[in-house]
Parts: structure tokens; sequence; C-alpha cells
């Protein structure tokens, strides 16, 4: 499933627009081999922050048992790589050092990582009678530096595996998965148990325990509400008034209402707007999109205190009160254009 496509407008300068059309390369084969896939969902040329620090990832792979980091380069020439992983490009006969796009694929892939963790209890639920919370470890990642086919690869002392041509990278996701496939369930196992030391080694290092489907939904729904992109505000005009508590409450839903400064939930910790409603293992919590901070859903109705029931409808909450009728709109989450 194809979650997000390349949005970026196409660069003006030469070296700008290379880099785009080896980007919509990769993106068309990501395209042919997973656009029907309900278990894998690609997202291209998204950005993800943290701490201050901003990764942009070319293409980013999520499927059953992990995460694909790709980057494209457009190599209109040769790249060499030494035994020292120093990227020399070489094109009309100039050649020029270029940072190493393993290194950048690395460190986008370690801060994802870190994102991820940072939001584990809600994304994984625990295990073993709710006594150990699973985490995203390095096995579950893996980097891709995807060259464009008019590109070549020379290897001048080095041959690191995630270099490749750009077509052969839907080919390595393919063939990782069935490595851990066949370590799972029953026939995993009786092979495991046949297998002789130097096998078994190899199986054991290369099992990694699914995600389930709702540990996909969620994942997939995090790093939705995670990415970075431009927004546009439509400035507002004269005769606009802003409604009241009371008026929100009761207004039918419209396109108008989904946003979260209209539903007038905030975040206690620094005082936002842009927060949005998520379910974790002990029911829906509120996360605030600036700070990256969780809080509890207040319980009662917005309008007469009273105790009520969260329901959920598509990107849209209702608060189903039965003192003074139901149902109300109480927040609007981003939608996928939005956030």
């Amino acid at each position: 499933m194809i979650v997000q496509e390349k949005e970026s407008p196409r660069p003006k300068d030469p070296m700008g627009k290379a880099g785009f059309e080896a980007e919509k390369q990769m993106a068309f084969f990501l395209r042919r081999a997973f656009a029907e896939a309900s278990d894998v969902f690609v997202f291209n040329d998204v950005t993800f922050e943290r701490k201050g620090e901003r990764a942009q990832i070319d293409h980013l792979v999520m499927h059953r048992f992990g995460f694909a980091i790709v980057e494209s380069k457009s190599i209109t020439g040769t790249v060499e790589v030494n035994e020292h992983l120093e990227f020399v490009r070489n094109s009309r006969g100039r050649r020029a050092g270029m940072r190493s796009p393993i290194e950048q694929a690395r460190l986008q892939a370690q801060l994802l990582q870190n994102l991820l963790n940072d939001a584990k209890e809600s994304l994984r639920p625990k295990k073993l009678m709710g006594t150990v919370q699973p985490s995203f470890g390095d096995e579950r990642f893996q980097v891709f530096v995807a060259i464009s086919d008019q590109g070549v690869i020379e290897s001048n002392g080095a041959n690191p595996p995630e270099l490749m041509k750009a077509d052969r990278v839907v080919a390595e996701l393919a063939e990782k998965a069935n490595a851990y496939e066949e370590t799972q369930g029953i026939k995993g196992f009786v092979k495991f148990v046949k297998a002789g030391k130097e096998e078994a080694k190899r199986l054991e290092d290369q099992h990694i325990a699914p995600f389930t489907d709702q540990e996909l939904a969620s994942i997939r729904e995090f790093l939705l509400s995670q990415r970075k992109r431009q927004r546009t505000t439509k400035p507002p005009t004269v005769e606009s008034k802003a409604p009241t508590a009371v008026e929100r409450a009761a207004a039918p839903v419209s396109k108008a209402d989904a946003s979260p400064s209209d539903a007038g939930m905030k975040c206690e910790a620094c005082g936002v707007s842009d927060v949005e409603i998520l379910y974790g293992r002990y029911g829906y919590y509120l996360r605030c999109r600036v700070c990256n901070q969780n809080q509890n859903v207040p319980q009662k109705c917005e309008v007469c205190a009273a105790k009520a029931k969260l329901r959920k409808k598509g990107p849209c909450f209702y608060r189903d009160c039965e003192a003074c009728g139901s149902p109300r709109l109480v927040h609007t989450n981003p939608t996928p254009a939005e956030g």
C-alpha cells in the first residue's frame, strides 16, 4: 500500500532535477511491487523530527517484520567505494568525494528507531502477562542505497551490501521477508530442530517476531501523525466569528470542524492545540504533536461536566453524553493531508 506519494515539486536546477528523477524511479519500483500489498506500507519523501534533529527519508517501507530506509542517488557516471567505505563520484572525467549515503541512511534509521521507541508503550502491547514491553530493536531496520539506472557501481576494495541498483532493492526486500518467514510457526521450529549447528545459528539470528495487525495499524498511524509537512492556513475573513464552546459542541460535523483548534483540546504541558487522540493499551489518550507529551483524555462532557463516553468515527471523536444529549464533536485528528 502506498501511504504517501512523492509530493515535493520538481526542482529547476540540473542536480536537483536528477535527484528528483532518481527518487521518482525508485518510487515507481516500490509502487509496482507493493501498491496492492495489505501489510506493506510505503512512505515516499517523508520527514521526521526528534529533539531538534530532522531526518528526510526518500523512501520508507514498513512491513510485517520491520522497516527499510531507501536512499536514492542519481549517478550519471560511476560511483566508487574504497575499503574505508569512502565514496567517490566520477562524472564526465571529474572525480569528487561525496558524503557516504550509507551512513546517511543509517542516521535516518537511528532517528526513526528512537522516535518509535519513545512511543513503544502505545504502539506495542506488553507480552508475557504484561511483564515484558517489546521495543524496536536494531534487527528491524534495514538501509539501502539505490543507484539510478544511468549509474555504474565500481568496487574499489569494498562491496557494501547496502549499495545496489534501484531495480534490485525490491528483490532484496522480498528475499529478506522470505528469510524471516521461514523461521515462523511450526515449520520454522521443525526446520530449526533439524538444522545443523551453523544453519541453526543462522535461523536463530534471522528470527524476528512479526508485528500483529494491531501493531501494524498503530505504527502506521503513528508515522502518519509524526511526519512533518508544510501546512497552509487560510486567513480569517472579516465576517468570521469564533463559535462558543456550546455552539461548537452542538454544531453538525462539517469540513470546518476538522481541525484540532476548533475542537478545543489543548496540551496541558505546552498549551498548544496541535494534538491528536490515539488508542493505546489502556484506551484513548491525547498526544501533543509539538512536545510529544501524552496525557489522559477528559472523561467529562465539555458542556455539562457529566461523565460521558468517547466514540471514534474516522478521524472524528464524539462525546456521547446522556445528560445533555448526544453526540457532540469534541476533536478531529489531523488528516493525512494536514499531518
